[in-house]
């Protein structure tokens, strides 16, 4: 079978080489397909792979102009599916699948999901506890819909991914600091242009919880398990770990929620990861996004079920009936790390992690010698994670926390002047 691959992701790259060594075809477009190569040891491997063909296009953004290639492609050698990993390439996987008649998501459902203000919109009066919000696509405005919403609040791109430029606001100075940043942003690299929307929305405390998902057809969703977010500190928001899992007390709540919320949004293929905060009046919907959950859940949900859900997203969208990771009696979670300040990496060594209990893997990002900046703004400053199983929750998250002290870390770094 031939999968057409739109973008992909980082850790994306181990659903192309494992679809590759079950004997699928798998032809990626991609503006940029060097980046993969800097961001994924499975890359080089999967690149040389007689059944790889790699599309470079720098028009690939342009769903009309991505649309017209892959329909040579599929001209040349019949596409079976299409799928993407990238959150900023979901609407794209969605219009091409449509062109090919080929399974997918509609495209006005990987539209709602993708753009947050449209998220907002759709599901506003629908009965789903969200914050108060403004939504502006002038910057022109983007101040007075601050002072709507009041200090504190969140500011965030409509079509922003990683938590790139989310931001707490809680002061005029904040929000002078923030335009002056976002009017240097144009877009997300990899040929990724941003559009002008922008959210701003009321702060809820609470933690930061996701529900997963398969979404099998219109009406037919399959709330999987639950993902916990820990973040990091003000103003940023980023995450800095996750443990998949099942039996929060929320847990029938926040699935009966998610249900209803893709089924407004006409969310009708694939796996989904929706994202909540955990309020002070229950659960309040923070964002959908329309394909897999990134970061290092997927390989959580492997050791926890025996599924690769990577390998279940080709499946599905080859027209096949996905196999689906619900969380087993092993419980999986990780811990991303990042440096305490800039400098170059001289080694970072996981040696002491070996015999603590739990202790299932670990991976540097940064090889020796690459630059790196304190870890500050977004899931971009990420340097590696590491991997812990435990019978629940509460032992997973205590076991990684412990772990973080004995990884180590050593950095080049200037000296004061």
């Amino acid at each position: 079978m031939h999968i057409l691959m739109i973008e992909c992701n980082p850790n994306g790259m181990a659903g192309i080489a494992n679809a590759l060594d079950l004997g699928h075809d798998v032809t990626l477009v991609s503006v940029d397909p060097d980046f993969y190569l800097a961001v994924s040891p499975l890359t080089e491997a999967a690149y040389a792979h007689p059944r790889c063909q790699v599309v470079k296009s720098e028009k690939a953004f342009s769903i009309e102009e991505l649309t017209a290639l892959a329909r040579s492609i599929h001209a040349e050698r019949p596409v079976h599916g299409v799928t993407t990993y990238s959150e900023y390439h979901t609407v794209h996987t969605a219009a091409v699948a449509e062109a090919l008649g080929l399974p997918g998501m509609s495209v006005d459902g990987a539209r709602n999901a993708r753009h947050k203000h449209l998220t907002r919109l759709t599901l506003d009066g629908k009965g789903v506890r969200q914050p108060r919000f403004a939504h502006v696509s002038d910057p022109a405005k983007v101040e007075a819909a601050v002072r709507e919403i009041g200090f504190p609040c969140v500011v965030k791109p409509s079509d922003g991914t990683a938590s790139l430029h989310v931001l707490h606001l809680k002061d005029e100075d904040d929000l002078t600091a923030y335009l002056a940043e976002l009017a240097d942003v144009v877009d997300y690299g990899r040929g990724v242009v941003r559009i002008p929307d922008i959210l701003i929305e009321e702060f809820v405390t609470g933690e930061l919880i996701s529900v997963e998902s398969c979404v099998l057809g219109k009406g037919e969703v399959v709330n999987l398990g639950l993902t916990d977010r820990p973040l990091s500190g003000f103003p940023h928001f980023i995450e800095m770990g996750a443990t998949y899992f099942t039996g929060h007390p929320l847990q029938d709540e926040l699935f009966a929620m998610t249900t209803k919320v893709l089924d407004e949004l006409g969310v009708d293929f694939g796996f989904i990861h929706t994202e909540f905060l955990l309020g002070p009046d229950g659960p309040v919907l923070c964002e959908v996004n329309g394909r897999l959950i990134g970061g290092i859940v997927p390989s959580l949900m492997q050791i926890s079920s025996g599924v690769d859900a990577y390998l279940e997203v080709i499946r599905q969208a080859l027209g096949e009936r996905p196999e689906l990771p619900f969380p087993g009696e092993t419980i999986a979670g990780g811990h991303w790390f990042g440096s305490p300040v800039a400098g170059a990496v001289e080694s970072i060594g996981f040696d002491k992690l070996q015999d603590l209990p739990g202790f299932h893997s670990a991976l540097a990002y940064k090889k020796p010698g690459v630059e790196v900046s304190r870890l500050s703004k977004s899931n971009f400053d990420w340097i590696g994670h590491i991997i812990f199983t435990g019978a629940d929750r509460d032992e997973v998250n205590k076991r990684n926390e412990e772990a973080l002290d004995a990884i180590d870390l050593r950095l080049k770094v200037e000296v004061a002047r």
